[in-house]
């Protein structure tokens, strides 16, 4: 066997390679819930009547990978811990979601229902 192509042998197997690893990394889930986010709900915009207003936050996650774009379930999963991580931050307790999902990016109401404690 000619070892100056072994390289070129190996090119296919190694694009393939390549494909799947970014195919599995688009769809893992990257973001971490912070302590207390647990606690947060997501609810919509009617179920928030008595509650404190708090702020608003967007999210943001990327959207593709490697010019691959992600899963979706993963990608408005991650969006949401992400806005129940700030909502724990700001001492919120609930999540209204104001802003459809667009390229990796929505917008959240954050709100405190409950009492404090």
């Amino acid at each position: 066997m000619n070892t100056a192509t072994l390289p070129t042998l190996f090119r296919p197997g190694l694009k393939i390679l390549t494909a799947l690893a970014v195919v599995g990394l688009a769809g893992c889930a990257w973001v971490e819930p912070i302590e207390g986010s647990e606690q947060v709900a997501l609810v919509k915009a009617a179920n928030v009547t008595g509650c404190q207003k708090l702020g608003h936050t967007t999210s943001y996650v990327k959207n593709e990978v490697a010019g691959l774009t992600r899963n979706q379930d993963t990608v408005t999963q991650e969006l949401v811990t992400l806005g129940k991580n700030q909502a724990a931050k700001m001492g919120g307790d609930t999540l209204v979601q104001v802003d459809p999902l667009k390229d990796g990016k929505v917008g959240f109401d954050i709100y405190r229902c409950r009492p404090a404690q």
